[in-house]
């Protein structure tokens, strides 16, 4: 019985709803309540608008007593109205109401609404017409709201039985009223009690779902052996505290910790004996670092988001204390640290940097700590993409020739062009030679660009030639690592030019000083076999290293090219002077053409010009550029090319 009871109390609504689920309803009554506000407000504004617009055409005649109640009664439902919609737009947008102040609002609406109707439609009753008014706003005010069934039930019988004595006062009431009176008493009070219990249900579904979640959310966010957290919650937890503009992130540090050995301290002494070891491990951490994030990310790693302060000396001791650990299995500590002040920066990406930090002392057994910089990031990724994506950028055209001017000192004429490889990485955008070509030799991958560059440059001129386009020497350089490692590189570069049908004079080779210090024999031979096909040799860069004597000793070369480093402080080392014209005389002297790099006034111009330097390039005649920008600059003038013979 007691049980009956208690089920029906609950049913017409007597029963204490959560938190939760009071809010869910009060969001469910803002959302109704929006649409109830626009059509009221839109009601109302006709009706106003109706009434001024009947007078003033002289289409209505009513008393002054008539106007003033009317017009009053529409402009205080338009004014609740409104207030309505703002509170409800508020209370969805995610304002601070208290329950108590939504309540007032909407009951405060209902009454007038509920007043409004009944007085309209015993108006209309009492002329013989038909209560739209009233059983309209108690649709309104009933279903679009939802009250608690109780409250549902005394709203509706007493605005009922108020409204039956008014109009039956007025008029009264047939049989056949009555009966459609309570008809529809017996109709909104079901409609409206079904209303609200749908709400309800849904509600409670919501905040059961609500509830699952947050127990799942709360399992998955441990790591059940240490009691850290897990990696998602971990990595959750600091982008919250990143975006948190209270925290002062200049003063934090990514942390990850790898325990030494482990693996085979688990296969020698069991998983019981390696897993007491990993919450010892984790109980050291949360000491040495209480007001710190802490997670586990796997098996013997683990990360922290912690204050910098004294980090080395926390994590010394730690390391101490987990080599105390009696075992055969040596153990030992590697921590990895990561700083950004930037407060976008991805959490992910911190922590991997971290690891990487780690990574990179991990068979160092005199360090312990090593904190990342950003210059080791870019170091190390522009690196593994050069690596991992040089044959992409070939076959898809990232690498492109750029090519250089050459000028005649005599005249200033294009006498040739270098041809240079740039490299518009989708990643990085555009990468400088300095930064991929050591890459490639160190990993003996440079004869891959070298080629791919031969080729580009023969079928340039190749393509210029049938185009009826006069054109000049264009140089090639090539490695150390090109001698050595193709085969026949004279050969190679031969069978190139006569692919594209290129003149043998139109193709120049060019080798840098600092390649001539090792494998003299197999260079000498390859350059003996260059010029025995009739090629032109040029030594580049000469004077960046130590040896330059003994190469012009040893080699035959066609042109020296000075190093562009004699031109720095050209206007204010004076020592340059004397230095540069007796490199050209000796030059000279030896059999060898001269040019110059890395000419860039009109001042050096003319000196080299003076001692009798024959060619020059630099950014005074021109930066290194693509092919369409060197036939414009044709085109418009400003080079004019050289005839070749």
């Amino acid at each position: 019985m007691e049980k009956k009871i208690k089920k029906w109390l609950e049913y017409l609504g007597f029963e204490k709803y959560s938190p939760y689920i009071k809010e869910h309803l009060t969001l469910s009554n803002a959302r109704s309540g929006i649409y109830l506000a626009v059509v009221v407000i839109g009601l109302e504004t006709w009706m106003i608008l109706s009434v001024i617009g009947n007078l003033l055409m002289a289409k209505m005649v009513r008393s002054t007593t008539w106007i003033i109640n009317h017009l009053s009664a529409y402009i205080a439902l338009l004014l609740l109205g409104i207030f309505l919609l703002v509170y409800c737009l508020k209370k969805l947008r995610g304002a601070s109401i208290s329950h108590f102040t939504g309540n007032t609002i909407r009951t405060t609406f209902a009454v007038a609404g509920l007043v409004f109707g009944a007085y309209i439609a015993y108006l209309d009753y009492a002329k013989g017409e038909q209560v739209l008014s009233f059983t309209t706003m108690e649709v309104f005010i009933l279903c679009l709201i939802g009250w608690r069934p109780f409250v549902s039930f005394l709203v509706l019988t007493v605005t009922c039985l108020v409204f039956y004595f008014i109009c039956d006062r007025a008029v009264p009431a047939s049989y056949a009223t009555q009966v459609n009176l309570f008809t529809f008493w017996v109709a909104m009070l079901m409609a409206a009690v079904s209303c609200f219990r749908q709400k309800l249900v849904w509600a409670r579904k919501d905040e059961a779902l609500e509830n699952s979640n947050a127990m799942l959310q709360k399992k998955s966010s441990i790591d059940e052996l240490t009691g850290l957290y897990n990696p998602s919650h971990f990595r959750k937890l600091i982008h919250e505290i990143l975006v948190d503009p209270n925290v002062d992130i200049s003063k934090k540090i990514f942390l990850f910790v790898d325990v030494e050995h482990f693996k085979g301290f688990n296969g020698r002494y069991g998983y019981v004996r390696g897993n007491e070891l990993l919450q010892s491990v984790a109980d050291m951490l949360k000491s040495e670092f209480p007001d710190a994030l802490i997670a586990r990310m796997s098996d013997d790693r683990f990360a922290l988001f912690a204050d910098d302060r004294d980090v080395v000396e926390r994590m010394a001791r730690i390391k101490e204390k987990v080599m105390e650990v009696k075992s055969e299995v040596r153990m030992g500590l590697k921590v990895g640290g990561y700083k950004t002040r930037d407060r976008s920066y991805s959490p992910d990406i911190a922590i991997d940097n971290a690891h990487y930090a780690c990574m990179h002392i991990k068979k160092d057994f005199t360090t312990f700590y090593y904190l990342y910089d950003e210059k080791m990031h870019t170091e190390v990724h522009q690196r593994n993409y050069i690596l991992n994506n040089i044959d992409d950028a070939i076959e898809k055209g990232y690498i492109v020739p750029y090519y250089q001017p050459v000028v005649s000192s005599a005249d200033g004429k294009v006498c040739g062009l270098e041809a240079l490889a740039r490299w518009n990485a989708p990643r990085y955008g555009q990468l400088q030679p300095s930064l991929f070509v050591p890459v490639l030799e160190e990993y003996r991958l440079i004869y891959q660009l070298d080629r791919f560059l031969m080729e580009c440059v023969c079928r340039d001129l190749a393509e210029a030639m049938e185009n009826g386009l006069k054109v000049v020497p264009v140089s090639l350089n090539f490695s150390r690592l090109d001698f050595e490692l193709c085969e026949d590189l004279a050969a190679e570069v031969d069978l190139c030019r006569e692919r594209y049908s290129i003149p043998r004079n139109m193709l120049l080779v060019e080798v840098t000083e600092s390649a001539l210090a090792t494998d003299s024999i197999i260079l000498q031979s390859t350059m003996d076999k260059f010029h025995r096909r009739g090629y032109e040799i040029w030594l580049d860069d000469f004077g960046s290293g130590y040896s330059g004597l003994n190469v012009l000793k040893e080699f035959d070369f066609d042109m020296m090219k000075i190093d562009l480093n004699f031109l720095r402080n050209f206007s204010t080392n004076k020592k340059v002077f004397p230095i540069l014209r007796s490199i050209v005389e000796m030059a000279h002297a030896v059999g060898m053409h001269t040019l110059c790099e890395g000419v860039e006034s009109q001042e050096a111009s003319d000196f080299l010009k003076e001692i009798g330097c024959q060619m020059q390039q630099g950014y005074l005649f021109g930066k290194p550029m693509p092919k369409s920008e060197f036939i414009e600059g044709i085109e418009s003038g400003k080079y004019v090319l050289a005839d070749i013979a």
